[in-house]
């Protein structure tokens, strides 16, 4: 049977992950792999980390009188919890924390819907609480097919980590996402309020575990760590590659671009607002990028084939002129005419292939698209 988990935490602190992190500690029977699932990132109702939990349990019916007792004790009492944002202007919802247990694992449909979309409350199995049954459920029902691991911890009083512990672990080929290759800042630590020491990214199980061990060997105490396999850096949450020509652009104050009324490419976004600058009428591009409030926000972008177009020069240096549609060009000094009517000149981007937002501007669930995998 599948248990999974949501919602518990607000800005002012608290941490799902640390929350069943407790309760897996604490549960009567034995259990599977911890899953860790980011869902759509623009959920009305998301939490912080906008990240679910789910695991595997190995048990019987019986499982369900004590999951009861334990959610009345200590998951259903957080419920409630809020704080305003200093950085966003997003309404901040109340912790609603949502738990779930299904006999069979739910529809893979579901995650998709959940990833990519606002979902649904999904019927079956026993559920307990509100809004993050939905989070649990998706977390349930994702199929892992694609994934990473992340190793987190959790501390019981300041946070630090060494920075020797945090250049050892940057340096382990599996790892990602460690240290911003711009600022060389750190990224296993957050800076807010919450319980986490630290989390630290790897493509493989094996690697997390190593890395996370080093970093407990360098960092302030902590109460507990846990290696949980997770959907971030799958790019689930992009269904589709978007192709299109530039026929608008418009620069809007701070330095923020729209192409085409369509395409809204942030000025945060590093190489990616860049390229977007770059871009001129007549341009063709690729992007990838989530849609909302009938814009697609780009998260990555790629130009495909960007020319000008000019009159060829006479022999006498002078650009020559259109003699109307279909009659050549002439020199408007020599009267020199030639069929040839436009000379195309291939512009190059600075960056070739894919353009990404900088390390600490990326989705949890965003896809590395370059060929450096440290990126």
């Amino acid at each position: 049977m599948w248990l999974g988990l949501d919602d518990t935490d607000s800005l002012e602190g608290g941490c799902t992950t640390l929350v069943f992190h407790e309760l897996l500690n604490a549960l009567p029977c034995d259990y599977g792999e911890p899953r860790l699932t980011r869902l759509w990132p623009f959920a009305a109702q998301r939490t912080r980390g906008n990240a679910s939990l789910s695991v595997e349990l190995y048990a019987d019916q019986s499982i369900i009188a004590w999951l009861d007792n334990y959610w009345n004790e200590n998951i259903a009492p957080l419920k409630g919890e809020v704080a305003i944002s200093e950085h966003s202007d997003r309404l901040q919802y109340p912790a609603d924390p949502g738990m779930t247990l299904f006999f069979d694992k739910p529809s893979a449909d579901y995650y998709w819907r959940a990833v990519r979309g606002e979902a649904g409350f999904v019927e079956g199995g026993h559920q307990w609480g509100g809004h993050g049954r939905i989070g649990a459920a998706a977390s349930c029902a994702w199929p892992a097919d694609n994934s990473t691991w992340e190793g987190i911890a959790w501390r019981k009083g300041p946070r630090e980590v060494s920075e020797e512990s945090l250049t050892l672990v940057d340096n382990m080929e599996e790892t990602f996402l460690c240290r911003d290759p711009r600022t060389k800042r750190g990224l296993v630590a957050p800076r807010g309020p919450c319980p986490v020491m630290f989390g630290v990214r790897a493509t493989t199980f094996d690697s997390a575990s190593k890395a996370s061990q080093i970093l407990l060997d360098g960092c302030a105490e902590t109460i507990g760590s846990r290696i949980f396999r997770t959907n971030q850096a799958t790019g689930d949450h992009i269904d589709t590659t978007i192709a299109d020509t530039v026929h608008t652009k418009l620069l809007l104050k701070g330095g923020h671009v729209v192409i085409n009324n369509r395409y809204l490419v942030f000025s945060e976004s590093g190489d990616v607002n860049h390229i977007a600058q770059w871009l001129d009428v007549g341009d063709s591009f690729e992007c990838q990028g989530l849609e909302y409030d009938k814009q697609i926000h780009v998260e990555a972008i790629k130009v495909v084939k960007s020319v000008t177009k000019q009159r060829p020069l006479c022999e006498c240096g002078i650009r020559m002129k259109s003699m109307g549609q279909g009659q050549g060009v002439r020199c408007p000094k020599c009267k020199l005419k030639s069929d040839i009517t436009w000379l195309e000149d291939v512009r190059t981007p600075s960056i070739s292939g894919w353009a990404q937002p900088p390390a600490d501007k990326r989705r949890h669930l965003a896809k590395t698209l370059a060929l450096d995998p440290k990126c």
